[in-house]
């Protein structure tokens, strides 16, 4: 997907310019250079592969462009929700449109989507012309998969990548593609040699890195659309889908064993969930040569996947960090100041307007955890077109005298507090002082 800048457009152009002439022939709808199979995919598909543009309607310029697919012969196509999730979230400011060398076919309504699995099936007009076939996600390692899209609106290319594997937790699973894709290309699909679609183009790691969602998830929302299965009420289906998504990352986390490692006089969680949630840490020696006052060491873990409800919002992570802190050089007061500044910064949720959430609402009390006596502070707050979704964040700082101080903290996003208060009797449960 690409959104253009909300300040000017001049680099987004400058910058696709650049692109498509250093590019040249390679990415145009003739796919000048290309051999063998991916040729051959491509001249079998192009003809059902699109531009989607998300018009706004009172400027009639597109806002957000990406790539999308015909998966039926009565008007169905397929591409991710977060191209055309401005749509669903402000109908009356925006449309979808879909292109075929650079002209416009027609207008696309929403018919159903999956926020979960970054999906959306939209409707056309019924044709004639034939649909993508789609196939299935299980290939052998190794074996070529073939994206097609839209990248940097310079025409319909088709790349050539390797197939990695599934990733991720069932039923929340991606392909790894050994593949550049590029913005644009969002929502197109990726075929296996056959000329079948394994997966939908969806996310840019890097390095040549990229992310499928697995063909079988959008089969079952196609299902879904045949037989009259699935609601247009989207702000109720797009709570449920979140909830449904958090549930199963909670149920999983609480029932699973976990490792636990030693962090200063904490011992602590390893990770709760080693396919979901990824942990870095860091830590930095007192130096006052240096103008390092105080010894730090943190731990941080968090999701990688978040979902998209709209261009400027997301949600559905979770994530905790622990903070240890300490200082021979710094006066009692001059530590203080340092350890209460961190404790009062937060993390772990994303950022939000207020016309999209209300403000944070924090209880503080004084409570026992790990054999010791902490300051805790407990805030949520609730999306204004999604009542049934909430951001939870709490702060624990370790209360004394001791010149080594603690802090643990916890964010979830998008989720009912019933369901963040189970994970964190656990967590918080879980965690033990061991000097």
């Amino acid at each position: 997907m690409i959104q253009p800048s909300k300040t000017s457009r001049l680099p987004l152009f400058l910058f696709t310019f650049i692109f498509s002439i250093a590019c040249g022939l390679l990415f145009t709808d003739q796919a000048h250079a290309l051999t063998g199979t991916a040729q051959k995919v491509f001249q079998r598909n192009s003809q059902a592969v699109y531009q989607i543009r998300v018009i706004d309607i009172h400027s009639r310029e597109k806002y957000v462009i990406g790539s999308g697919f015909r998966i039926s012969r009565d008007g169905l196509f397929a591409s991710n929700f977060h191209v055309i999730s401005d749509v669903v979230d402000k109908p009356d400011q925006y449309r979808i449109e879909y292109f075929r060398k650079g002209r416009k076919v027609g207008n696309l309504t929403v018919e159903a989507i999956d926020v979960a699995h970054d999906l959306a099936i939209l409707r056309g007009e019924p044709t004639r012309k034939k649909p993508v076939r789609l196939g299935s996600s299980k290939q052998k390692q190794g074996t070529g998969v073939y994206p097609m899209g839209n990248p940097l609106d310079v025409g319909m290319v088709v790349l050539e990548g390797t197939y990695n594997g599934l990733v991720g937790d069932r039923p929340y699973q991606h392909i790894l593609l050994s593949a550049a894709l590029n913005p644009g290309m969002s929502g197109g699909p990726a075929f296996d040699a056959s000329g079948k679609v394994v997966g939908v183009n969806v996310a840019i790691e890097g390095n040549d890195l990229s992310y499928l969602v697995p063909v079988e998830y959008l089969i079952e929302l196609k299902e879904s659309v045949k037989t009259g299965r699935g609601s247009k009420n989207w702000p109720e289906v797009i709570q449920e889908q979140v909830l449904a998504r958090y549930k199963h990352i909670i149920d999983k986390a609480v029932k699973s064993d976990w490792l636990f490692e030693n962090l200063g006089a904490l011992k602590v969680p390893q990770s709760i969930l080693p396919g979901v949630v990824k942990c870095w840490g860091r830590s930095r020696s007192e130096d006052p040569s240096q103008n390092a006052f105080v010894f730090y060491g943190d731990k941080r873990c968090q999701s990688d996947r978040n979902i998209f409800l709209s261009s400027n919002l997301s949600t559905g992570t979770i994530g905790y960090s622990f903070f240890w802190l300490e200082s021979q050089s710094l006066s009692s007061l001059e530590f203080y100041k340092r350890f209460s500044a961190q404790y009062a910064q937060g993390n772990f949720y994303p950022y939000a307007t207020s016309g999209e959430v209300t403000k944070f609402s924090c209880h503080n009390s004084f409570v026992a955890l790990a054999s010791r006596n902490w300051k805790a502070a407990y805030c949520v707050r609730r999306y204004i077109k999604y009542p049934k979704l909430h951001d939870v964040f709490v702060s624990f700082a370790i209360l004394g005298d001791s010149p080594r101080k603690y802090i643990i903290q916890v964010g979830m996003a998008g989720l009912t507090e019933p369901l963040a208060r189970n994970f964190l009797n656990k967590f918080m449960g879980s965690i033990q002082w061991t000097e």
